[in-house]
């Protein structure tokens, strides 16, 4: 029963950690999306907007606070941005979620 207890609480405090790993890498991610100086194929902004959309989904799953919601509204327009060719849309709409990765770091 004891060892039930132990992991019942480390896996309660290993919960909050994961999502910041997620956080620290969504907002790598889309610093480095809003780099304008460097060209990206249209296959590697598919490719980067769908990893930021799974890991913007799994930080709402997580936490599921509104910053987080709100977060993944401009990853998923992103996303829609990025799969339609257009670049400077997906630099705007990472550039409008940054706010709320600071806003979930705290």
């Amino acid at each position: 029963m004891l060892k039930a207890r132990i992991a019942v609480i480390v896996f309660l405090a290993a919960v909050p950690i994961f999502a910041q790993d997620d956080l620290s890498r969504l907002s790598a991610i889309l610093l480095d999306s809003q780099n304008s100086k460097v060209t990206i194929s249209a296959d590697a902004w598919k490719v980067t907007a769908n990893e930021a959309n799974a890991l913007a989904n799994r930080i709402v799953k997580k936490t599921n606070k509104k910053a987080a919601r709100d977060l993944q509204m401009h990853v998923r327009e992103m996303r829609k941005a990025a799969l339609s060719g257009d670049a400077s849309g997906a630099q705007s709409h990472a550039s409008e979620a940054m706010p709320f990765v600071y806003q979930l770091m705290r």
